[in-house]
């Protein structure tokens, strides 16, 4: 190895380490910021895991599939709306070695023991292609609504039951929705999640993050029909 390789080696081995220092730090500045809000918003922070691990049991859709490198980080639990409520960070990687890329996003996720739901992944109709076959299947249109088929994709392994959940009146709520947002939701079992893909909130925004997510989610459960396909004459 010549000099100038060597040099550079040396360069790159403290780039890296300078680099990797420094996403600790703010890391670990994110988590101090994230502490103070679930004080302030009545939760409770409990960091990489969950205290009851019956509040993750749901967390098995596409998105919690996707890539590896999963993890969940910044975790805060409590009640919102009279829904039982978390709220964390998760990120994932996709990618080999040599390209891989890493994605970020905040996650409002709120259960409602009063409705089994199937699993499903709504997503804007400009973006699904990262969706795109998450569950192994086509996009579910509805001819009633070809506004909402046109805005969203709509995924789920049991389109019978998605229809029965996707009520009229659902659908004309996430019509409503502003599609600025581009809110993309998730469900199976009893819990709902709620993000923006590849957006993690600044802690000072929480709260406000909170308030939206929580009013998507009760809306949600109070629109739906069960999710139990309708009985065959």
């Amino acid at each position: 190895m010549d000099t100038e390789t060597f040099v550079f080696g040396i360069i790159g081995v403290v780039a890296v380490a300078v680099v990797l220092t420094i996403v600790v730090i703010l890391g670990r500045k994110r988590t101090q910021a994230v502490t103070l809000v679930a004080r302030e918003l009545g939760f409770s922070f409990q960091g990489r895991k969950w205290t009851d691990p019956a509040q993750s049991v749901d967390f098995k859709t596409a998105l919690f599939r996707r890539g590896n490198a999963r993890a969940f980080q910044n975790i805060m639990t409590g009640s919102s709306s009279g829904l039982q409520t978390s709220l964390f960070d998760y990120s994932f990687n996709e990618g080999t070695a040599g390209s891989s890329a890493s994605y970020q996003q905040s996650i409002g996720a709120f259960s409602n023991d009063g409705l089994t739901l199937p699993e499903f992944a709504l997503a804007p109709m400009e973006i699904a292609q990262k969706l795109d076959g998450a569950l192994g299947n086509k996009g579910i249109r509805f001819d009633t609504n070809p506004e909402f088929s046109k805005r969203y994709r709509l995924e789920s392994p049991d389109e019978a039951a998605a229809r029965e959940l996707f009520t009229p009146a659902l659908i004309s709520y996430l019509e409503s929705l502003d599609p600025k947002k581009k809110w993309r939701l998730e469900g199976t079992g009893q819990t709902v999640t709620v993000y923006h893909f590849r957006k993690r909130v600044k802690p000072a925004e929480l709260k406000s993050f909170l308030d939206e997510t929580s009013a998507i989610a009760v809306s949600f459960f109070t629109l739906a029909g069960t999710g139990t396909p309708a009985a065959q004459s």
